[in-house]
C-alpha cells in the first residue's frame, strides 16, 4: 500500500530530520511508527499526506508516486487525526464538522445525510450530531475527526500521537475504534507514536531515533531489544520487562503467551 524509498528531509540546511529511511506499509495493516520527540515520526506524517515535500527520495502510496501531478489523488486515498483534533475543527456542529469534505466534493445533501450519520454510528456518536466539537471530551473529539475522515472514504488512516491527551477510558476507546476500523473495513492504520504499550498492540512497529529507522519487525521481536528501545528515550512498560525477564529465563510457552496476552490488554 506505502512504499518508502531513501526518504530524507530537512527544515533547513545544516540538519536533516530524517535519513534515508526505507519501509513499506500493506495493505490493510496496523503499523506503529515509535520515537520520541525529535525522532522524526510527525514530519514522516506529513511528508505521506504531502504537507512537506521531500528533499531525497521516494513515497508511493498505492501505486501513486508522491508529486504534484498525484497529490490530489493520493489525498484521496490517504486521511490524517492529528494530535490536538481541536485544529482540525471546521463545523459549529459534530454534523458540520463530519460533513465538512463532503460538501467540498459537492455532494448530494441528502447522500451527504445518510455519510454523517452512517460515519457518526461507525464511531458511536450519533447521538451528539448536534453538540459544538470543542465541548466534547478528548476521546470524542478525536472520535469525531476519525468520523470526518471516514465519510471522505479514503483507505489509510494516519493517527498521529491521537492518544496522548487522553485519559485511559479515552485511550481504550480509540484502540478498540482503530481495531473495528482495521479488521472490520479493512483500513490501512498508521499510528505515529512513543507509547511502546499503545504501540504494541499494532501488526508492526518502526522504530525512529534521530531521524534513523533502527528497528522494525512485530512487537514481540522489537521488544526484545529493551536497550536499544531505551536509548531511544522510548519508556518500556512494566509489563514489558517482566515478559522480557521470563522470556530472557526461558520460561514455559504458555506463561510467556499470557504475559504477552496480558500486556495487550493494558
Amino acid at each position: 500500500m506505502i512504499e518508502i524509498k531513501n526518504l530524507s528531509f530537512s527544515y533547513s540546511s545544516n540538519q536533516k530530520v530524517l535519513k534515508n529511511v526505507s519501509l513499506d506499509i500493506k495493505r490493510g495493516e496496523w503499523v506503529s511508527v515509535l520515537g520520541h520527540n525529535g525522532s522524526g515520526k510527525s514530519t514522516l506524517a506529513k511528508l505521506l499526506i504531502g504537507l512537506l515535500e521531500a528533499n531525497e527520495g521516494e513515497i508511493i502510496v498505492d501505486g501513486l508516486t508522491m508529486n504534484m501531478k498525484n497529490l490530489g489523488d493520493i489525498r484521496k486515498k490517504v486521511g490524517i487525526v492529528f494530535q490536538n483534533p481541536d485544529n482540525q475543527f471546521i463545523g459549529v456542529t459534530v454534523r458540520h464538522d463530519i460533513a465538512f469534505g463532503l460538501e467540498n466534493q459537492m455532494m448530494d445533501s441528502k447522500e451527504m445525510e445518510e455519510k454523517v450519520l452512517e460515519y457518526a454510528k461507525v464511531v458511536s456518536m450519533e447521538n451528539f450530531l448536534e453538540h459544538a466539537p470543542h465541548h466534547l471530551s478528548g476521546g470524542q473529539k478525536q472520535r469525531v475527526a476519525l468520523a470526518g475522515i471516514l465519510a471522505m472514504e479514503q483507505d489509510i488512516i494516519i493517527l498521529d500521537e491521537a492518544t496522548s491527551m487522553l485519559d485511559p477510558q479515552g485511550t481504550n476507546e480509540i484502540v478498540e475504534l482503530i481495531k473495528r476500523l482495521n479488521k472490520e473495513r479493512n483500513k490501512t492504520v498508521i499510528t505515529i507514536t512513543h507509547d511502546l504499550a499503545f504501540a504494541g498492540l499494532s501488526d508492526r512497529l518502526f522504530v525512529l531515533k534521530q531521524g534513523e529507522l533502527i528497528l522494525q519487525g512485530i512487537p514481540q521481536e522489537v521488544f526484545k531489544e529493551v536497550d536499544l528501545l531505551k536509548s531511544s528515550n522510548l519508556e518500556v512498560p512494566q509489563a514489558l520487562s517482566v515478559y522480557n525477564h521470563f522470556k530472557n529465563k526461558k520460561a514455559p510457552k504458555a506463561l510467556l503467551e499470557a504475559l504477552w496476552e496480558f500486556n495487550s490488554k493494558m
